[in-house]
């Protein structure tokens, strides 16, 4: 628990979680920087941290960045940085844009350089009188020769219930070396104060592949 405990605080004081990127770009000069941290009953630990910044209303900067350790101390790690561009229009309904990026993945410290695409798709949805989010994001991940092409798919619906708290369910699935793993990841929205941080709350539990339930404790903020 006390190595869950460091690598969550460690994330959240460089600033950043995987929370959905979807397909809005950020306005120029505005961004989002988050970080989660997850732990199992087996004290698998991992970490993740996410960046947007509006280059331009039309092209936005992101980095996406992974490592975990299992309980034999086997490590892992995959960091992609991107630009996104729209294929929608600002006042579509349905929101399209795609992105590229460069970085690389690694396997008990060696690395591996990658490249990545992929085409995500949102819009905005009311049950009720409560409004939320539905997002699909895809990607492809070619690595170098020691690891195997990774094809990702997820999904992610939000719904507020009111100023301060929100709810997200999200489907993780991911195509790699042949197998097919998903999780489904229900998590509560805490937004305290004048909106600035949101605090996640959550669990990921697998669903296909094998794998143990996680904890994750995850930081967001708006900039």
């Amino acid at each position: 628990m006390m190595r869950f405990i460091a690598l969550a605080l460690s994330l959240v004081l460089v600033g950043a979680q995987a929370a959905p990127a979807g397909p809005w770009l950020r306005e120029k000069g505005k961004g989002f920087i988050a970080t989660s941290g997850n732990i199992t009953q087996e004290k698998d630990t991992s970490g993740s941290a996410y960046f947007e910044y509006g280059l331009r209303d039309n092209i936005t900067l992101g980095a996406d960045l992974f490592y975990g350790i299992d309980r034999t101390l086997q490590q892992s790690g995959s960091g992609i940085v991107f630009l996104r561009f729209p294929i929608s229009k600002p006042d579509a309904t349905h929101k399209w844009a795609w992105h590229v990026g460069v970085g690389a993945r690694s396997q008990n410290r060696i690395f591996t350089p990658a490249v990545e695409a992929g085409i995500s798709w949102g819009r905005g949805i009311k049950v009720g009188e409560r409004y939320g989010w539905a997002v699909i994001d895809s990607s492809l991940n070619i690595p170098g020769s020691d690891l195997e092409t990774r094809i990702k798919l997820d999904g992610t619906i939000g719904l507020g219930f009111g100023d301060h708290f929100k709810g997200m369910a999200q489907v993780f699935t991911t195509h790699q070396g042949g197998e097919v793993f998903a999780k489904f990841a229900p998590s509560l929205l805490i937004i305290p104060g004048k909106g600035k941080y949101t605090l996640q709350i959550g669990v990921e539990v697998p669903v296909q592949g094998g794998g143990d339930t996680e904890f994750k404790l995850g930081l967001w903020r708006d900039f």
